[in-house]
């Protein structure tokens, strides 16, 4: 099937010393070790593949198969995953780890946290990569989990929100898979960096999101309401509008702020697409060629 974004070079041959200790965790045995809560902070320069994903000089081992998380507050360290994770409990970390799925011919969701049961999940220093890329290979799915210097490439939608509570911050979301003959769309497929489906509290800030075609963030209510989404102090391009904002027939969507960005290009030379009936608050806005941050206002 035939794709029309370049698939980006995986980064291998990481190495180093880490700190193990055997976890318990359903259906494996994981190596990590304990970790206190920090606070996200931003970068001092915006992320790229060196900047993200695994750190330099981890030393990984090789996890076969699917994981599923089912004990609060398991910490996942330093693991290659060849297989599908599925977060089930709170306070879990998986971090300093590369989930590159597995062959199948369903939906195939890298990081899913969409049970109601993953509060306060953190991916840290985790590189998504899928080894099988098809039109069903998505990033990660879900709410109620936080996301810093995070690298993920070749999926169709990096981020795909259906609830409250979620923070993606200094991480490198990039090129994007985009099938042109794609069997869940008659257009081809609508990748997005990002996708807000329903929820509140949604944070984005200090990221590098480029290489979808649909939109780099695409904000609907498909699923419900939804309110307060931050995106700030983001380099943020492609899509067809790079920001696109739909209501849905719910009602105007409150509490978005877009601030301190530098827009890239679009295919249709459209920064943002916002509904006339959703306040925005916009400032501080600039674009990579130093033309104008165009707003179109239209109801969809």
């Amino acid at each position: 099937m035939p794709k029309t974004h370049a698939t980006s070079a995986r980064r291998r041959g990481f190495a180093a010393a880490f700190i193990a200790a055997v976890i318990a965790v359903t259906g494996a045995t994981v190596l990590g070790s304990a970790e206190s809560a920090a606070a996200v902070t931003g970068p001092t320069a915006t992320p790229t593949a060196s900047s993200t994903g695994v750190p330099a000089g981890t030393k990984l081992k090789v996890h076969n198969g699917d994981l599923t998380i089912r004990t609060a507050g398991t910490v996942v360290d330093g693991l290659d995953i060849r297989g599908f994770v599925r977060v089930e409990a709170a306070n879990v970390t998986i971090k300093n780890s590369i989930v590159r799925g597995r062959q199948t011919t369903g939906n195939a969701i890298m990081i899913y946290a969409g049970a109601g049961k993953n509060q306060n999940l953190k991916v840290r220093n985790v590189e998504i990569a899928p080894s099988y890329p098809t039109p069903l290979t998505n990033g990660i799915y879900g709410f109620d989990f936080t996301l810093d210097r995070v690298n993920i490439h070749d999926v169709i939608d990096s981020v795909h929100v259906f609830g409250d509570n979620v923070t993606i911050a200094n991480s490198y979301l990039h090129d994007n898979l985009h099938y042109t003959n794609d069997p869940n769309h008659r257009d081809g497929s609508h990748d997005d960096s990002i996708q807000v489906q329903k929820g509140n509290n949604i944070v984005i800030t200090n990221n590098h999101i480029s290489g979808s075609y649909n939109a780099a963030l695409m904000v609907t209510q498909d699923q419900g309401r939804v309110s307060n989404v931050r995106l700030s102090n983001n380099w943020i391009g492609d899509g067809g509008c790079t920001v696109n904002v739909a209501e849905k027939g719910k009602g105007a969507i409150q509490g978005l702020k877009v601030t301190d960005n530098i827009f890239g290009g679009s295919r249709f030379g459209c920064s943002m697409l916002i509904p006339p009936t959703t306040p925005v608050y916009d400032k501080g806005n600039v674009k990579a060629d130093n033309s104008v941050v165009r707003v179109d206002r239209r109801q969809q």
